[in-house]
Formats: C-alpha cells, sequence, structure tokens
C-alpha cells in the first residue's frame, strides 16, 4: 500500500478513536492496531501507535500550587486564562490586557451543567478549549505586561470600536449577529486559509515555486512568532510545513489533520478543523466541487450547529471572497476609524438576520447518527456524476425535512433553563409550535440550540406569563433568530389548526409580577397540562373559585417551587398525576421544603429540571410517554371521552 493511501487510514482510525466515548476507548484503539498492522502495514499501526501516546502525554495535566498563567482572551465581563494548559474564567477584571502574566489567588469553581437532551453549547465551546471552570478571585497580581501584536491590536479595538465586529473577524470572538454567513466563514477559520492562497497565487507571479514557497514559509513564522499561538495559525503553519514532503495530496493532507488532531484531539468536531478538511478531502479525491460541497457542508453544519443556509454554500466562492474583503478591511479599519461604520453596516447585512426572504433558503434540524451515514454513503458513491449527486441530494434533504412533517405525536417539552422557565409544544404533523416562557438571557444559546435541533425556525406563538427576566429573557434572541408570528403577553385564548391554549387568569389591578402572570391549560387527548407562571397561593385560590370544575394531570409548578405557591387547596382539588419543577436549588434553595412536603403529603409524584433534566412528554393517541434527558422513562395512559 502506498504511503499516501496508509497516512489516510491512519487518519480515520485516529477519528475514529478520538470520538469513542471513554469506557470503550482502550478496546478501540487494540482493534484499530489490530487493523493497520493485518490489512495496512506494521509501519502504519506503529505510527498510530506513537500519534495517540503523544497527544496523551501532550495533554496530561500540569500540576501547580500555584494559578498563575496567561491572559488568552478578554470579553464582555469574562477574562480568559490558560493556566496549565487548562482555561479558567474570572469575572469583572479591570486592567487586564491579551498575554499578560498573572498570578491569581482564589478558589476553583468547576463547570456545572445540568442534563438536557441536546449538548449544551457552552459545555461544547469549554470541551474545545480545555476549559474546566472559574476562579473566585480574592487577589490578582500582573507579573509581566504583554507586548505581543495581538495585545496591541486588541488594546487599540477595545478603543475604537465598541460593536464587537471587528474583534469577530480579528480576534474569533462570537459575532454580535449570529449568521450563516459568519459561522461558516468566521468560526472555521477559511478567511486565513484563503488569505495565504491568496498570497500563495501573488508571490507565484514574481518568483520560482521552491522561492514562494520559503517566502510564504518565512512570512507564516514571522506572523505566527508575532501574534502567537492559535488552533488557525498552527492549523496553516503545519499545511505550511507539510509541502516539504514530497508527499502527494492525499498524504499531505492526512499528515496535516494527523498532527493537528495530535495536538488539538479536543477540536475534532470544530468547524475550523472539519470545514477545511471536508473541502481538502473533495479536491483530493476530485470530486465535482460545486456538486459535493452542496452536498457534503450541510450535513456538517447541521451536525454541528443544527442550521444550514443554502445561498451561503451556492455562492460559496463568492462569500469567501467577501469573506477575505471583509477581514482585510477590518484591518483597514484599525488604522482609518472612520470606515468603523460602514464595517458594521456591511457585516449586519451578511448576517442576513431579519430578512425573512432568505428563511426559505435555511435549513435546521439534526441528521443523526443514522442518517448521516446513509448521507455520506449514498453521496460519496456517486463518484463522478454530477446529475446524481443532486438526485441523491434532493431525495436526501426531502427525507430530512418530511421527518418533521410525519411525526404523528403531540410533545410537550419543559427545558433545563436553570433557575427560569421555557416549555415547547409541538403539534402532531408539525402544524404549529408554541413556546411558553423563554427563560433568561444566559440561557439563551441552549435554548436556541434545542429549537434548532427540533427543526425548528419558526414560531406560531411565544407565551409570555410575565416580563421577569427567567421568564422573558430569552426574548429578545428569538427575535433575531427565529420567525415569531406572535408574541402574546396579555389574557388571551389562542387557536391553531384545531388546537387550543386557554389563558385563565386576567390581571389583577394593583397586583404584583408574578401575581398577574399568565395561566395557561392546554389539553390533548384527555390530559391536561396547566402552567402556572409565578403566581401566589391566593391567586391559586383565585384559580380555583373561578373554575371549579378545573382538572390538571401535568402542573408546572408556579415560582420554582416556592414554598409561597403551590398550595394544598390547589392539589386537592386539581388532583395532578405528575407536576413539573424547572429550578435550581444553588440560586435560591427551590423547590422548597414546604412545597416537597405538600406533595409528598398528597401522594404526587413530581419531575425536577435540576435532577432529570429536559422533561418531554409526547402523546399519540390515549398513551402519554414521558422522558427525560437524564434516563427516566415512563407511561401515562388517558381514557379519551
Amino acid at each position: 500500500m502506498s504511503l499516501e493511501r496508509g497516512l489516510f487510514y491512519v487518519l480515520i482510525s485516529l477519528t475514529m478513536f478520538l470520538l469513542t466515548a471513554a469506557p470503550f476507548n482502550i478496546l478501540v484503539f487494540c482493534l484499530l492496531l489490530i487493523f493497520l498492522y493485518n490489512r495496512i502495514h506494521l509501519r502504519f499501526a506503529i505510527l498510530f501507535f506513537i500519534i495517540v501516546i503523544t497527544s496523551l502525554a501532550i495533554h496530561l495535566p500540569l500540576t501547580s500550587k500555584r494559578l498563575c498563567g496567561k491572559v488568552m482572551d478578554i470579553r464582555e465581563k469574562v477574562t480568559v486564562l490558560s493556566i496549565n494548559r487548562k482555561e479558567y474564567s474570572i469575572f469583572e477584571q479591570d486592567g487586564l490586557s491579551l498575554d499578560d502574566q498573572v498570578c491569581v489567588t482564589g478558589r476553583e469553581v468547576p463547570i456545572r451543567f445540568g442534563s438536557t437532551f441536546v449538548p449544551d453549547p457552552i459545555l461544547r465551546w469549554s470541551s474545545q478549549r480545555n476549559h474546566v471552570g472559574s476562579i473566585e478571585v480574592e487577589n490578582i497580581e500582573i507579573i509581566a505586561r504583554g507586548r505581543s501584536l495581538r495585545n496591541r491590536l486588541f488594546e487599540r479595538i477595545s478603543d475604537i470600536d465598541t460593536s464587537g465586529w471587528l474583534n469577530a473577524f480579528l480576534f474569533n470572538h462570537p459575532a454580535p449577529q449570529a449568521g450563516h454567513f459568519t459561522s461558516i466563514f468566521l468560526s472555521s477559520g477559511l478567511i486565513a486559509t484563503s488569505l495565504v492562497s491568496v498570497l500563495r497565487s501573488t508571490l507565484g507571479y514574481f518568483f520560482t515555486e521552491n522561492t514562494r514557497q520559503r517566502l510564504i514559509t518565512l512570512i507564516l513564522l514571522i506572523f505566527g512568532l508575532m501574534w502567537g499561538s492559535s488552533f488557525v495559525m498552527s492549523r496553516i503553519l503545519i499545511t505550511d510545513g507539510c509541502r516539504y514532503f514530497k508527499l502527494k495530496s492525499l498524504g499531505r493532507v492526512s499528515l496535516t489533520y494527523i498532527l493537528l488532531l495530535c495536538f488539538y484531539p479536543q477540536h475534532l468536531l470544530h468547524p475550523a478543523l472539519l470545514i477545511p478538511l471536508t473541502l481538502s478531502l473533495i479536491h483530493v479525491f476530485d470530486y465535482p466541487k460545486f456538486y459535493t460541497r452542496m452536498a457534503i457542508l450541510p450535513l456538517i453544519l447541521t451536525l454541528l450547529t443544527y442550521r444550514f443556509d443554502f445561498l451561503t454554500a451556492l455562492l460559496f466562492p463568492v462569500a469567501r471572497a467577501i469573506a477575505l474583503t471583509g477581514y482585510l478591511f477590518a484591518w483597514l479599519c484599525v488604522f482609518f476609524p472612520t470606515l468603523i461604520v460602514h464595517f458594521i453596516k456591511i457585516c449586519e447585512l451578511l448576517s442576513f438576520n431579519g430578512i425573512h426572504f432568505f428563511s426559505y433558503f435555511k435549513m435546521t434540524g439534526n441528521p443523526g447518527i443514522l442518517l448521516s451515514v446513509i448521507w455520506l454513503l449514498y453521496i460519496l458513491t456517486a463518484r463522478r456524476s454530477r446529475k446524481q449527486i443532486v438526485l441523491r441530494l434532493c431525495i436526501l434533504l426531502l427525507l430530512f425535512q418530511m421527518r418533521f412533517s410525519l411525526n404523528p405525536f403531540t410533545t410537550v417539552t419543559f427545558f433545563n433553563v436553570a433557575q427560569a422557565d421555557s416549555a415547547l409544544i409541538e403539534l402532531p404533523f408539525n402544524q404549529g409550535k408554541w413556546l411558553i416562557d423563554t427563560g433568561r438571557a444566559s440561557t439563551s444559546a441552549l435554548l436556541r440550540a434545542n429549537l434548532w435541533y427540533r427543526g425548528i425556525s419558526t414560531l406560531d406563538a411565544v407565551f409570555i406569563s410575565h416580563m421577569d427576566n427567567d421568564h422573558s429573557g430569552g426574548l429578545e434572541m428569538l427575535e433575531k433568530d427565529f420567525l415569531i408570528h406572535k408574541i402574546i403577553s396579555e389574557h388571551r385564548d389562542v387557536e391553531h389548526t384545531g388546537f387550543y391554549l386557554y389563558s385563565l387568569l386576567e390581571n389583577k389591578e394593583g397586583g404584583t409580577d408574578n401575581d398577574n402572570s399568565l395561566v395557561h391549560l392546554f389539553s390533548i387527548n384527555g390530559l391536561n397540562y396547566l402552567f402556572l407562571g409565578d403566581i401566589s397561593k391566593e391567586r391559586e385560590s383565585e384559580l380555583i373559585k373561578k373554575y371549579p370544575f378545573l382538572g390538571a394531570d401535568v402542573i408546572k409548578l408556579a415560582h420554582h417551587g416556592s414554598k409561597t405557591s403551590t398550595s394544598e387547596g390547589l392539589l386537592g382539588n386539581l388532583k395532578p398525576r405528575t407536576v413539573i419543577i424547572s429550578s435550581d436549588p444553588r440560586v435560591y434553595g427551590h423547590p422548597h421544603k414546604e412545597t416537597l412536603r405538600t406533595l409528598w403529603q398528597f401522594k404526587i409524584p413530581y419531575l425536577s429540571t435540576h435532577k432529570d433534566g429536559d422533561i418531554r412528554i409526547s402523546t399519540l393517541g390515549n398513551f402519554h410517554f414521558v422522558m427525560s434527558s437524564a434516563g427516566g422513562f415512563g407511561i401515562m395512559r388517558t381514557v379519551i371521552k
């Protein structure tokens, strides 16, 4: 077997090993070694062994009693420190700048995450950066000030731009206005790759191949030393270094990404690795670039971000040129700040948010493992035929979109949004989606990921029980990223395709915000859901008096299980089968012991988002399937009258 093909198999083996869950990684490692030895060659088995052992040795945690390290990133109210190959966040620290050497005195606080059906975007970001938690700072000492190019550029941008767009282009910060353009080009590092490609082409007009290669290497090394280390910079340097090996394209690409995964194994599922690798392999295997890119990019982006924009992919070469122009324009704004206003307008236009016409070119949802495997096999076996690739892609996209419309279940999901409330009602056969409350602004990224994962880009109605931040804080994000037909924050019944959501209590003059919470009732096939907002025991009594024959099978307890709500009269009259508590005990101690004692007296089981994670009840006929992201499962049954 050729060297290039062998390196490619090593790359595949390394990828499979890194994707394997912890309990089985040793077994998979041994099986891959045996496969490479028996089917490929001993030298590739040895190479695979060395790469894995080297990667493990590099990432062994260093032990140190002192929390000393370097400032790696500064964002709004958050500073990221690199200490002993781990990252920590510290908050509300002024006077620090990039690449400062500091020593911190304080207590380490590990990251805590609740269980959710959809991976938390913050958890994914943390694992990719080896971010392990925060530090409660008692004292911080600056050992040495940063003097790098990054440091000076960052300070310059802090003085001239408050929009965040310059930092998005030059420091890979999250774009102020998330869009498909920014997710493909800014987060993947394709702009830097394009810049090197333009530089290579330009130097080709003046120098021979060998001279051009040496000049590019020298320029990259100088820039790397001045700028500092990053994954994208390392990828470019390793890609350039592998050009000196006398390997064919497949071997060069394979060696590049083997080395990258050796040093950055946590970046395996990062757009900055997957997208350039995919585009490189399409070129190496000589697939039709345009058609194959249109077929593979939807799979990658929906797997990673649960959304995809066909317009950006369709105009990929143009969009890539625009992204590179934007990057150069960002540098120009650093020297000529008067141009920043025009730069911001262009960036906001490129994000496509708020322009409903472009929603027709977007796709949301998660294909899952099975469909992903079928997708790859179905597309890549259409070797060189453009017509076959287009036909197969259309079939796959039709199946991808139809699976939501063919779902016969009515589903109610209570999201684990910590000390906040948010619940989603999905009507059968994709007839409609209602969202009751939006959680806090701090959990908006998780809520957004949940909705995209479920294939939701449009909400028929968003109900806000009251305007406290823990019920309405995520609304601003929703309005930016989703098409919302109605936002309802007043007493009003809503009907949609034969389904009803009733509002039971009108506002009370002189009442508190909590007591004026909207109370919603939703019924499906004999199962009644009651959403109580944050009303008190007094308002619960009013509810019972107004609706003496009201019954509820599932109640979302008021005020996160506080002792100010959930009266004995409420439970005695409604006789629920189960109740849902959306809270985080670490904040206010909810649910209170008094509430749990009342539930115990009436022998009513409860599910808590803090313990059980996301809670989903799916209805088909008179069967209701209860499941939680923490692994719980149960079945309720009702008699349809």
